[in-house]
């Protein structure tokens, strides 16, 4: 006893339909996300920016208490 035409056919279009709406949705995803999202979100700022971190490099040694004290700011604000 063999498969039936019809069902094999009932798959084929179901499987058809599937891959054609993934790729519609895929593509949807894609263009809203070029539209919306920054291209490169790490690249250096224009206009009036301010730098909000001063790094410490010094190359002297320094007391632990300037990082104990930044490390105890940042629990506390959580930033």
């Amino acid at each position: 006893m063999g498969v039936p035409y019809r069902r094999v056919m009932e798959a084929l279009r179901f499987f058809l339909l599937f891959v054609t709406c993934t790729l519609l949705s895929y593509g949807l995803i894609n263009l809203l996300s070029d539209k919306f999202l920054p291209a490169d979100p790490y690249r250096e700022p224009h206009g009036n920016a301010v730098k909000v971190v001063k790094l410490i490099n010094t190359p002297s040694a320094q007391s632990l208490d300037g990082y104990v004290s930044r490390l105890q700011l940042f629990y506390l604000t959580g930033e």
